[in-house]
């Protein structure tokens, strides 16, 4: 493989849904002039349904294999900001695409913080809130997911804490590791 077909490193951000990996995202992406991918997003357009619809009538097996593939894809064309979807890290063989792809970065806040960041955005946007999380997206439910995906989400290179942070700190905290991360 040659130098000028290897493609340039992603900057993949993962975390709980509401640490602002979406919103930050598209932020840094803007910083950077590079392109953005929401994961969950591309999925809902090539499956033509909402994630929850997903989960309800293909089960969460479809979905994660979905996500698989999406990320395979966007591991193959680099140079882009990748708004991961909370549960890509789980899988062992997507930490390894991301990791040889590029700068894996995780965002972090609060159980308290993310309830409240997710009720707020729901409210907003006059949709449900994510599948695992159920309608109310309980702090409890959230410290446990957070304790379950601990071990997956601590492989990033980088973590970010987005806690009483806008969207533009956090993206110009991304950026900062970007360029500190050697890969630029």
């Amino acid at each position: 493989m040659t130098e000028a077909s290897v493609p340039k490193p992603n900057i993949y951000l993962i975390g709980l849904s509401g640490t602002g990996k979406t919103r930050s995202g598209r932020r840094v992406a803007e910083l950077l002039g590079w392109p953005f991918v929401e994961m969950d997003g591309v999925i809902e357009d090539r499956v033509g349904k909402s994630i929850p619809r997903i989960f309800e009538e293909n089960g969460e097996e479809y979905f994660r294999n979905l996500e698989a593939q999406i990320l395979e894809e966007v591991a193959s064309r680099g140079g882009r900001i990748v708004s991961t979807g909370g549960g890509v890290p789980i899988r062992a063989d997507n930490r390894k695409v991301m990791k040889l792809s590029g700068l894996v970065i995780r965002l972090c806040a609060s159980p308290e913080t993310i309830h409240q960041r997710l009720v707020s955005s729901a409210l907003r946007r006059g949709r449900t809130l994510r599948p695992l999380l159920g309608g109310d997206a309980p702090i409890e439910k959230l410290r446990n997911m957070l304790n379950e995906r601990e071990e997956a989400y601590s492989t990033a290179n980088v973590a970010v804490d987005t806690e009483r942070k806008s969207h533009d700190e956090v993206a110009e905290a991304i950026a900062r590791a970007w360029q500190d991360s050697g890969m630029a």
